[in-house]
């Protein structure tokens, strides 16, 4: 085990170790992700649950809780940090981080622990983004504690085993912006993230262009499956691009535009159609903190990172035009029924995720039948394209199933509930999700009526 942010500033970071739980035991454990790392021996064994709870730690192991500040709503909060969650270190190039694992110095009231709702929820949400091929921390196993939690009642207390590229945030820059050690940790970050900039003519403006393209990449896969985020604070944005912090999220079922879930979101900052926008807003929070970096010249700086930053909706529209296009089967993204099909869909609000998979049904020659408003778009649609390459660009471009919002809560209920065999099946929710067919389950239909009351909360 390495725990490479110890080459930070100690301003940046607490040396601290979890705290210990009464009674952990593992309710949850991702084989699949298992299987890619490393695992050491104590991970695999009888007194697993000991170590995911942070009762215990792998010897020589350096337990850290990361500071870092964030605007969240859009209100600077300069003090934010790992308030109930420890970095480990790395396994196999990967940060572990435990989640609802005690009291740090950024704890600022709460109690330093996670209920096991939240838990599922992270547990199953990460894992079907990245079934749905969209870049995401992935969560390797929940443990139960054996305490209670204290929330609107007593719930069931839980520890996540969060595993991801970097835990890294723009909140960090912000943090480290504060405290004079910007280079410092903009230094570290190009060495984990994107060492390749280094022989770039400014490797600190490379840095910025990777991140923007990264973030970019990632968002145009959300709006590809239709996810919500629900808290885009600066904070829940990692220089990765790997989609973390599940707490309010939930997926796009009729298309609206203007969809928000979330129960504090009541302005509809972090709506669907919002998300683009605010990852702009964010981004030009990151490129401040960048200013010392790029010139001596402040101005000068200014003027280079808000080129960069003013790049950012054309970069975006195109690669986001790119992902309209194959939704439909078509290689080129100017083609004028792409268009017009994503006017029927906003005025006539088709659930998303089904629309398109009854377009790929309806030309691959199922019995389907479309709404009657797409008619005559389907026909001239059916004559514009090349069928093979289209179903081909279709099928790898939209989703079969998705992680539908009532679908979760029911997999959230059955691990309140104590249900024995929650572990096998959240396993066949999975094989669900990469298309499968799991027997004795109606899982893929939409509901509707669910989404229309549905609200999610943050879980902290």
């Amino acid at each position: 085990m390495k725990q490479r942010y110890v080459a930070l500033p100690d301003s940046l970071y607490q040396v601290i170790q979890p705290s210990k739980v009464e009674d952990p035991s593992l309710l949850l454990f991702n084989q699949s992700l298992a299987a890619e790392l490393d695992l050491p021996p104590q991970l695999l064994g009888k007194d697993a649950a000991e170590y995911f709870s942070g009762n215990q730690l792998i010897a020589p192991q350096l337990s850290l809780a990361l500071g870092y500040s964030g605007h969240q709503f859009g209100s600077y909060n300069p003090q934010l940090g790992d308030g109930r969650a420890h970095m480990l270190g790395q396994i196999n190039g990967y940060d572990w981080q435990l989640k609802g694992s005690g009291l740090t110095k950024y704890s600022r009231g709460g109690d330093g622990r996670c209920a096991l709702g939240p838990a599922v929820r992270e547990y199953i949400m990460s894992e079907a983004m990245h079934i749905l091929g969209v870049p995401s921390m992935r969560t390797l196993a929940v443990t139960t504690t054996g305490e209670a939690v204290y929330r609107q009642q007593p719930e069931v207390g839980a520890v996540v085993s969060r595993i991801g590229r970097s835990h890294l945030r723009i909140g960090s820059f912000q943090y480290a912006s504060s405290l004079g050690v910007i280079k410092e940790l903009a230094d570290f970050a190009i060495g984990q993230l994107c060492p390749e900039v280094l022989d770039a003519d400014n490797p600190y403006l490379a840095l910025y262009q990777t991140v923007q393209r990264t973030q970019i990449n990632t968002l145009v896969h959300w709006y590809r499956v239709g996810f919500i985020h629900g808290v885009m604070n600066t904070d829940n944005v990692a220089l990765s691009g790997e989609t973390f912090d599940f707490g309010p999220c939930a997926m796009l079922g009729e298309y609206k535009l203007e969809q928000v879930y979330s129960s504090i979101d009541q302005q509809g900052r972090y709506s669907f159609d919002n998300q683009k926008g605010i990852m702009q807003w964010n981004l030009a929070r990151f490129a401040e903190t960048l200013i010392p970096l790029i010139s001596e010249n402040e101005q000068e700086a200014i003027t280079v990172l808000t080129q960069e930053l003013e790049s950012f909706p054309n970069a975006f529209e195109q690669e986001y035009a790119k992902m309209c296009a194959h939704k439909l089967g078509f290689d080129q993204s100017d083609h004028p029924l792409i268009a017009e099909f994503f006017e029927l869909l906003r005025t006539h609000a088709w659930e998303y995720t089904q629309i398109f998979n009854q377009l790929y049904d309806w030309l691959n020659g199922d019995n389907v039948q479309l709404p009657d408003e797409l008619s005559d778009w389907s026909q001239r649609w059916q004559d514009a394209i090349n069928h093979q390459q289209a179903l081909l660009l279709m099928r790898t471009t939209n989703p079969k199933a998705i992680p539908r919002n009532h679908e979760i809560e029911m997999l959230i209920d059955a691990a309140e509930n104590d249900q024995k065999d929650i572990q096998q099946q959240i396993d066949n929710y999975f094989n669900h999700l990469k298309g499968n067919v799991v027997p004795g389950t109606s899982w893929g239909n939409p509901n509707i009526e669910f989404d229309h009351h549905y609200q999610t909360f943050c879980g902290t």
